[in-house]
């Protein structure tokens, strides 16, 4: 077949047919760009809210860093405040505790010379102790001079022990002295009605519901006694009779009150002779 026959087996298009699918698929097109527009404003709209919520954390997250940035300024400041302050007190501090030094180091004078005072005021206790103690053996020699009786017991001297143990103070005793003589006791043998010799300027009449035998008392002015006598004329606490050889000496010390301390309380004998 050659081309003239071809040509006149070949069916002519139908225009009409053409435009319609044309239209058809346009129309499909045209749908399919719409889609994808609304897909394509989706997508723009979410990332929108995405970057909005996104702008918002982060606006709030620095709002938060700026807060807590201000926090942590205020917090410096009053650090700073607090350090000031504890640097003043340091410093107050150090002056209190240079103005404590200075009165340690005053007060380390003072005590230095009250010690040296002290010392003075021992010496000085020394020598009045010394003079007490000579002053007593001197009253108590002089105490045994005199008409001696047929017993009595020598005085020996009292040696400084570097104190005076006066005891406690009982009060003030109305004082008296006697002789061993027979004008006055009825007998001149020298013996005490606790069974022992006299001892002149030591010996003392006592009242014995009160003042046992044995009892050393501390009588100023008089020095050491011991209860070791009793007689019709000394009664009541507050009494003592002191035991003397001569009788003037004893008229010298007459009737008179004398402050007394109480040494040491008797057993009602006396065994030993001990003014301590």
């Amino acid at each position: 077949m050659d081309n003239n026959e071809a040509l006149s087996h070949l069916k002519p298009h139908n225009s009409q047919k053409c435009i319609s699918c044309y239209s058809k698929a346009g129309s499909k097109k045209n749908r399919m760009h719409s889609s994808f527009s609304k897909f394509i404003i989706t997508i723009l709209c979410l990332s929108n809210i995405i970057m909005t919520i996104f702008l918002w954390i982060s606006k709030v997250k620095l709002n938060n860093s700026i807060s807590a940035f201000n926090n942590i300024n205020s917090l410096n400041v009053e650090l700073s405040k607090e350090r000031d302050n504890i640097a003043s007190l340091h410093t107050d501090l150090q002056r209190e505790i240079e103005k404590l030094k200075a009165e340690n180091l005053e007060f380390q004078k003072e005590l230095e010379l009250l010690r040296n005072q002290n010392d003075e005021l021992i010496n000085e206790n020394k020598e009045l102790i010394e003079d007490n103690i000579q002053l007593q053996n001197s009253l108590k020699m002089a105490a045994s001079v005199g008409i001696k009786p047929q017993n009595y017991t020598e005085f020996n001297e009292i040696v400084s022990r570097g104190e005076i143990d006066r005891g406690t103070y009982i009060g003030k005793f109305l004082g008296t002295a006697y002789t061993p003589s027979k004008e006055e006791c009825g007998n001149d043998k020298g013996i005490t009605h606790s069974g022992k010799p006299i001892i002149p300027g030591v010996s003392v009449a006592v009242d014995t519901n009160y003042w046992p035998f044995g009892t050393v008392f501390y009588i100023r002015g008089l020095g050491y006694a011991i209860a070791m006598d009793t007689g019709s004329g000394v009664k009541g606490k507050y009494r003592f009779d002191f035991a003397v050889f001569d009788k003037e000496f004893a008229k010298k010390l007459g009737n008179r009150y004398w402050d007394v301390y109480l040494v040491k309380l008797g057993n009602g004998k006396v065994d030993s002779i001990s003014l301590y």
